[in-house]
């Protein structure tokens, strides 16, 4: 019987400086012999989540700790009591790599997931590894090949730490691709490092219509679709009943820039009597105030991915102001858990932009959707991020199959006739873009004092 192979992957999240294609010999060293002594690259030897509060995790930690020691045996023991329990999905990948690293396996490939743990609200790495974690199980659990090891990394949602963990990640050869950044702000800063070196970066999370590139050199790809969708759609269904608009944003950040380009460049002009910068604590109330007595009579709200510190509070903060009695458009960063801090009844008229959601039936793959593992949560509420980064694994499982080295994945990704099947479907590429434009509209509903669920906005 042949002796598996094996492939390692990494998840970062940071952003990158140029550098160029040559890598020094002194550089060269394995990822996971170089990430014991890096605080923000993880092969299963460190945590990088913050564990959820108020719950033990001791096995978790332990298990960590043994993994780091290389007891591979006790390591494996505790993370699956740990994901029994929690399941959490950093668990389960750290379980995935020491199954290997305990068994072996001759042929190993690495990609690099970059994440934005230290610097954002937790809920955004964990749906991010989710779609990770489940696609690297599945493909390990196949009969013979190789086998697939996940490096996680930490690039803080920050574009300077962004830059650090990519000029890390890019010196090391047996990273043979990189899944990641989370925030437009950060990819955008590091996408010429990738691109330097000859490292595909796909992004399951970056929309900033900035990232587009159309040429061979290029090795920046996305599964989700750019602003200049979004923008479009979430116009389109303002056009359906047009009032004079009052927006929230955040100047001077790629995604709240790129959206609100996109979203202004499909309405009438003098459609917006009056602006807002979400990363300026003032008083929502009276800007509410200010913004009704210019004539609007829709809210339009389009923070960055967490990039500003200010911007969450503000955007509650407007939500709240508006107390149910005007029309709230937002972009996909409102969808996340902090909405059931509001009165259900403030909710009622908000539409919200997301790249996919389940319940939008034209975008999703029924029969892949179904084999969904249930730790997941419910089928028909999955969150876009987790969808679209295990769609992202899909792309990058298939382009280093048949690679051994970092361009022939490039090549394979460029190749015309290139495309794989996802939870969204068909994923082809055109340029840095996928070909196929999807983009939903949901709006909350059923909240509670713990979540909201979310159904297609008619």
């Amino acid at each position: 019987m042949k002796t598996p192979r094996i492939v390692y992957i990494a998840i970062v999240g940071i952003s990158l400086s140029i550098v160029t294609k040559f890598i020094p010999a002194s550089t060269a060293t394995s990822i996971c012999e170089a990430a014991h002594n890096l605080d923000r690259i993880s092969c299963g030897d460190k945590i990088l989540l913050i564990p959820a509060g108020g719950k033990n995790r001791r096995e978790k930690e332990t298990g960590f700790a043994a993994i780091k020691k290389k007891d591979f045996r006790q390591g494996i023991e505790l993370l699956q009591k740990d994901h029994d329990l929690s399941k959490d999905p950093e668990t389960l990948i750290a379980l995935n790599n020491a199954k290997i690293a305990q068994d072996r396996p001759q042929n190993v490939k690495k990609i690099a997931v970059v994440i934005p743990s230290s610097q954002t609200p937790e809920f955004i790495s964990v749906s991010i590894l989710k779609g990770v974690a489940e696609a690297q199980r599945e493909f390990n659990q196949k009969e013979g090949g190789w086998k697939l090891v996940v490096v996680l990394a930490d690039d803080s949602n920050d574009p300077t730490e962004g830059k650090k963990v990519a000029e890390e990640l890019v010196k090391h050869k047996d990273i043979l691709s990189v899944l990641g950044h989370y925030s437009s702000n950060v990819t955008v800063n590091v996408k010429d490092i990738y691109n330097q070196s000859g490292t595909v970066l796909l992004s399951a999370t970056s929309t900033a219509d900035d990232l587009t590139n159309k040429g061979d050199n290029n090795y920046f790809f996305r599964v989700v679709s750019s602003t200049q969708v979004s923008g479009e759609h979430l116009a389109k269904k303002w056009a359906a009943k047009p009032e004079k608009i009052a927006l929230f944003y955040t100047p001077n950040k790629k995604f709240s820039e790129s959206f609100r380009k996109s979203f202004l460049a499909h309405i009438p002009s003098g459609s917006v009597v009056k602006e807002f910068d979400l990363s300026n604590r003032n008083n929502a109330a009276q800007e509410i105030t200010f913004a009704k007595a210019a004539g609007a009579k829709t809210i339009v709200i389009i923070p960055d991915a967490y990039t500003d510190p200010n911007e969450r509070d503000r955007v509650l903060s407007v939500i709240k102001a508006t107390q149910g009695q005007l029309p709230i458009l937002g972009s996909s960063i409102l969808q996340d858990a902090y909405l059931f801090k509001i009165d259900p009844l403030g909710l009622k008229n908000l539409v919200i932009s997301s790249s996919v959601h389940p319940s939008d039936r034209q975008f999703i793959d029924e029969a892949r959707l179904k084999q969904a593992p249930n730790w997941w949560g419910s089928k028909t509420q999955l969150h876009e991020r987790i969808i679209n980064s295990y769609d992202g694994m899909q792309v990058l499982l298939s382009a280093i199959d048949k690679s051994t080295d970092r361009e022939t994945v490039h090549q394979t990704i460029v190749d015309p006739n290139f495309n794989v099947r996802g939870i969204t479907g068909k994923i082809s590429f055109q340029g840095s873009n996928r070909t196929e434009k999807i983009s939903s509209l949901v709006r909350p509903v059923a909240c509670t004092e713990t979540k909201c669920n979310f159904e297609v906005a008619k």
